[in-house]
This record gives structure tokens, sequence and C-alpha cells, in this order.
């Protein structure tokens, strides 16, 4: 047998890379596919936030109240700026304390201008990961806390 025909074929060394390297992009197409991960869903919460804090520094600087409202059809948080936050459709959102709901909104919280609140608390959860973003009835805080 000649040197050049011994050499012929794949080692198991060789077999062994390609199959970790095609794990590997299995692995890859599946954290890339369509929904929304643990990440998203943070800055889904602190888009949240960001939303709150402006309507009560809004409601204390013009000396008016002003409401944030979620619009459950479309899935999305309204302040009354017109600012809005879309919650994805694999995101679960609970509000305790909302109020009743007209034309499709639900009154989310209300902030007054003296920098107090209605208070609310909201859930947002996917597959088992949660934050819950409270607004404080007395001082208006808006604060994120993990579930």
């Amino acid at each position: 047998m000649r040197r050049s025909e011994a050499e012929a074929g794949f080692t198991l060394i060789e077999m062994t890379v390609v199959m970790a390297i095609i794990a590997l992009v299995a692995s890859l197409v599946i954290i890339s596919l369509p929904g929304t991960g643990r990440t998203r869903l943070k800055a889904v919460v602190m888009e949240t936030e960001a939303l709150l804090r402006q309507e009560r520094l809004a409601a204390i600087l013009t000396r008016s109240d002003r409401n944030v409202l979620l619009d459950g059809q479309n899935r999305t948080l309204v302040g009354d700026d017109g600012n809005a936050v879309v919650v994805p459709r694999d995101v679960t959102i609970d509000v305790l304390g909302a109020a009743a709901a007209s034309y499709g909104r639900s009154l989310v919280v209300a902030f007054h201008p003296d920098g107090g609140s209605s208070g609310a608390v909201l859930r947002l959860a996917r597959e088992g990961a949660g934050y819950e973003v409270r607004v404080n009835w007395y001082s208006g805080k808006v604060s994120i806390g993990a579930e």
C-alpha cells in the first residue's frame, strides 16, 4: 500500500471538529429565531420605566395630571404626550390597579402635580423570566424588580 492511499479519508479528530462546528451553527440558528429574548424583555421593561418617569416629571412641570394608558388591542403603553412603548406579542403584561377600560384603552397610572400617583404594578414576563415595574402611589417613584 502506498503512503497516499494510507492517508486517504478523515481522522476521528477531523470528524469531531466538523460535528462541533455543526452543533455551534445549529445553536446559533435556534438563538436567532424570532421572539423576545431576555435582553429584549429587559429593554421593554426599561422603556416602560422611562415612559412612566417622563410622565411623572411632565405632571410636576406642567402642574397638571398626566396619564399612562394601555391600548390592549395594539399592545402599547401610551403617555399623554404621545410617547409609546410597544409590548411584543410573546410577552405577557399584567397590570395591577388598572382602571376600567374605555375606547379599548385602560388607565395604568395617573401622575399628579405634587409628584404622587394612583400607583400601579406592571408585570412583564416571557417564558419564566419576568420583571415588575412598580409605581409608588404616595411618591410616584418608579422602580424595577425581578420576579
